[in-house]
């Protein structure tokens, strides 16, 4: 490592250096001439690499991809228990319900726990179970459409951006506004929503779930996967500021590393520990109960890109 890429941190405590390295900077302990282990890193995360997306004018959350970067120093496991429970009985993880007759994913049940140390260097288990029911998400993304409105002059007003797009009501009273093709889906009966499939923004939402029912399980996992970074202490970050001009957006993150020597044996007794609530390590288990239209969007965009760049190196092997 050249010297230009060490930078000396001197408290009145300890001394700490920093690495200037390629995904950020790690601040790292040093004992005499001993380099210790990492403690913390500031990592730069960017809009153009996919790291972050805009959820509301000037709000930044990070995607999927960016939690993938922010893990290279965290360094948190994420695995898969064999089982899950479904309605109280345990199945196969994941668990994944199919149309009888187009064999399209209707829903999946699935469970991952992430295995890493918190920043004082706890082992710190989190254990997060989703059910993605793939008609739920398809009315709750024509939902999200119906409620955005428009921004002027970097102000919210009540004016509906998407006003033809859909409109709640019951079964029996079709709209009846000219230049429309209507179709109804049910949410809680009686009511559901009329949506305009000539719309642009309901054709958007019908191929998104056309993903839903041909990559849910993918989807799910993301969605999964997203959700234990985003909680572990490691990391612990939704939203971040961003700095820089739109199309241009990047961010910090501090985020917490600790260096171990674990193998798969040692990860696979965590797991089994973790399956038996074992009091010796600390879990947190939850059922993720809600997931903001934007996250389920953007792991689905997510999930597409990967099938594309599998797809791509599939078609280089051939040749």
């Amino acid at each position: 490592m050249k010297n230009s890429q060490i930078e000396r941190v001197n408290s009145k405590k300890e001394e700490k250096v920093a690495l200037n390295i390629d995904f950020g900077k790690v601040y790292v302990k040093i004992r005499g001439n001993q380099i210790m282990r990492p403690i913390r890193a500031q990592m730069a995360l960017f809009e153009k690499a996919g790291h972050l997306y805009s959820i509301k004018k000037g709000n930044y959350a990070i995607t999927g991809a960016g939690y993938t970067h922010l893990n290279k120093v965290a360094s948190i496991n994420i695995v898969t228990p064999q089982k899950v429970i479904v309605d109280g009985v345990a199945q196969p993880n994941p668990h994944i319900e199919r149309n009888k007759q187009t064999k399209a994913i209707e829903t999946v049940n699935i469970r991952k726990i992430g295995i890493g140390f918190s920043p004082i260097g706890n082992i710190t288990i989190i254990d997060k179970t989703l059910f993605y029911n793939v008609y739920t998400y398809f009315i709750q993304s024509i939902q999200a459409k119906m409620k955005k409105v428009e921004w002027i002059e970097g102000k919210k007003t009540d004016l509906k951006l998407y006003p033809d797009c859909a409109i709640t009501g019951i079964a029996d009273e079709k709209p009846e506004k000219e230049d429309a093709s209507w179709a109804f889906f049910e949410t809680a009966s009686p009511l559901g929503i009329w949506v305009n499939y000539k719309d642009p923004v309901i054709i958007d939402c019908l191929e998104e779930h056309t993903q839903r029912q041909r990559f849910g399980d993918r989807i799910a996992q993301k969605i999964v996967e997203r959700n234990i970074l985003k909680d572990h202490p490691a990391i612990g970050i939704t939203q971040v500021q961003p700095v820089g001009q739109e199309k241009n957006i990047k961010a910090f993150v501090t985020v917490y590393g600790y260096r171990h020597d674990f193998e798969p044996v040692n990860i696979s007794e965590i797991l089994e520990q973790a399956e038996r609530s074992s009091e010796t390590i600390e879990t947190k288990a939850e059922n993720i109960e809600d997931v903001q239209p934007e996250d389920e969007e953007v792991a689905i965009k997510e999930t597409i890109q990967d099938e594309r760049s599998t797809s791509f190196f599939d078609e280089e092997e051939k040749q």
